[in-house]
């Protein structure tokens, strides 16, 4: 089953396969984060990240930017290939969508809200959206820990084949969302019996964002995002990228890749309407502003140091392989914590070491619905610098 947004469970499963090596309602200001570190990364392990990141520039790849933080190792900062298909080249100030790493921010603004009193997480579903299978027993606490049993609306063929052919998708909002939940209440679930990854679960998410708060969940997810002083993250309201931006394609062995299939360049997948994945996936950012929001996310930054703690109560996502689990909006994946997330044209990995004290940043300018490059690079990069930080089951 084709997926405009790889569930993160499967994503990862890619790289235990693959071997290789107090918040209120005045604004906290956000800590500062570590500033990166004025030593540079060793020259042997930075050749073989050069190495690594070079390697991964095929089916469809034609770029990518790694960033490294750590304050024994050193920082490093570097772009791959071309940012399109003309040979611009890549720079490491690129735009590009971060596609599920979105639903940490999302969880930011509900769990902000929470703190404000403004809802609990205890509140159902049903208080906020109507009408979905067992919104009266799914709670808030539920969708943000992927417990709500919601049927993921990418799982939709005829959704798909829509989205596919045009990624633009006039006319769409988050509310065609809610027919599809509906459409498949046989396929629902009771909440709290598994946790499963569903992008619809973060775009009702968006939807109690903006019950709440009376704005759009664009405006407020805005907000979080200033607050966090990510000055190169946004959430867009049209399919344009800021400049600099990186052109996103499919990958060329995908089923989805050609509009022709006698076509040698990859699919143009850059512009895409961003009412599709919503707070699921909607925002844009840099490596760098992600280097340092990875940092921020894995020490609870903006938020109580109880809630940042709630945040990080981790329930399994896998049984086997390396260990993947999930809190509210956060990955924990070996001994990182994070988030992954894949596009149509775009893939990147936004993870964080604590016991390190270091970030891994990785972005690829392909992606379909089914592989993840950016996963794969950024698992052999870890393997190679941090190789007991990916523990499995």
């Amino acid at each position: 089953m084709r997926r405009w947004m790889r569930p993160a469970a499967l994503a990862l499963a890619l790289l235990a396969g693959a071997g290789t090596t107090g918040f209120t309602a005045t604004p906290a200001r956000p800590a500062e984060s570590a500033p990166h570190p004025a030593a540079t990364l060793d020259p042997d392990l930075a050749a073989q990240v050069d190495e690594l990141a070079r390697a991964a520039l095929t089916d469809g790849v034609t770029g990518a930017v790694v960033g490294i933080s750590d304050p024994v190792r050193g920082s490093y900062l570097q772009a791959y290939g071309t940012a399109d298909t003309a040979g611009t080249p890549m720079t490491t100030d690129v735009h590009y969508r971060i596609a599920s790493v979105t639903k940490t921010l999302t969880a930011q603004a509900v769990l902000r809200l929470a703190e404000q009193g403004r809802l609990s997480l205890d509140d159902p579903l049903e208080e906020y959206v109507p009408d979905i299978p067992y919104g009266d027993e799914i709670t808030v606490h539920h969708l943000l820990g992927m417990r709500g049993g919601v049927y993921n609306f990418v799982l939709d063929e005829e959704f798909m084949a829509r989205y596919v052919a045009d990624p633009l998708l006039p006319g769409w909002s988050p509310y065609d969302v809610l027919e599809i939940i509906r459409a498949h209440a046989d396929e629902a679930t009771p909440p709290g019996r598994a946790t499963v990854y569903s992008d619809s679960e973060y775009v009702l998410l968006g939807l109690v964002i903006e019950r709440v708060t009376g704005r759009s969940a664009q405006q407020y997810t805005t907000s979080v995002i200033e607050e966090l002083g990510l000055p190169e993250t946004s959430y867009p309201t049209t399919a344009a990228l800021p400049e600099p931006f990186t052109h996103g394609y499919m990958n060329t062995d995908s089923e989805l890749a050609p509009a022709d299939p006698a076509a040698e360049e990859p699919r143009d997948v850059t512009f895409s309407n961003p009412e599709v994945p919503f707070t699921a996936g909607a925002v844009i950012s840099t490596v760098p502003d992600m280097i340092r929001y990875a940092e921020q996310l894995a020490s609870g930054t903006g938020l109580a140091p109880e809630t940042a703690r709630l945040r990080q109560e981790w329930t399994p996502l896998t049984s086997t392989g390396v260990r993947v689990q999930y809190g509210l909006g956060v990955l924990q994946l070996g001994n990182w914590v994070g988030h992954n997330g894949s596009i149509f044209g775009y893939s990147n990995t936004v993870f964080h070491l604590p016991e390190e004290k270091a970030s891994v940043v990785v972005m690829v300018n392909a992606a379909d619905a089914e592989a993840v490059p950016a996963m794969d690079l950024w698992g052999g990069i870890v393997t190679l610098l941090y190789p007991d930080s990916l523990p499995t089951w």
